[in-house]
């Protein structure tokens, strides 16, 4: 199994966590225990992620550990995470980024790596966008379509084609009012700007 660490944290484009392969090219592998076996592939996932960020002292991938935990619902009990800590078997390809391995140097890690967790986190919060149409009939009806799409017939055959709402993960919530996360408000304002006038409420 394969995990590519950059989807959970940016910064980690190009990372990959190796679990359980026999031949390992990963930046990071992780050999569970036997017993492990139990575990579905959600807990084995937050297991190596775990024993990765513990073997690099990396914050960046405590990070990861943590979106990961948060978006998959995921959570294991500390005696669990200590005793494979003991079994498992971990090897990178890079250095670990703290020399010092002490118990203060994990909690300082994992704390680090919550906060940074929290604010790519924090990206997939949806933001309440309210647009404000032009008057023109005309640039009204081109500026709706383009946020939420149109009906096209084909053949016969009626089919909806999404918008830029739709294509930015986004939801129309009422008329001109919208619901889009945080990390692609950039992309609809730019679309939007010169065409009308944009609110955003926080939720």
């Amino acid at each position: 199994m394969r995990v590519d660490l950059g989807v959970l944290v940016p910064a980690l484009r190009g990372w990959t966590l190796c679990i359980d392969e026999p031949s390992c090219d990963c930046v990071v592998c992780v050999q569970l225990p036997e017993w492990a076996g139990k575990f579905n592939e959600h807990e084995k996932v937050y297991l190596a992620l775990f024993l990765a960020a513990k073997h690099l002292l990396d914050y960046r991938v405590a990070a990861a550990m943590h979106v990961y935990m948060v978006k998959s619902r995921v959570t294991l009990r500390p005696e669990l995470l200590t005793r494979t800590l003991r079994e498992a078997k971990v090897a990178s390809k890079i250095p670990r980024a703290v020399e010092e391995d002490s118990a203060y140097a994990w909690e300082a890690i994992l704390y680090k790596g919550i906060v940074y967790a929290e604010q790519i986190l924090s990206l997939d919060k949806p933001v309440i966008v309210k647009v404000k149409p032009p008057k023109d009939k005309l640039e009204r009806e081109r500026l709706r379509v383009m946020l939420e799409g149109k009906r096209v017939t084909v053949k016969g055959r009626t089919y909806n084609v999404g918008g830029l709402v739709k294509k930015l993960d986004g939801e129309r919530i009422a008329p001109w009012t919208y619901l889009i996360p945080r990390r692609n408000l950039p992309k609809l304002l730019a679309s939007v700007e010169k065409r009308a006038r944009v609110t955003m409420i926080t939720m």
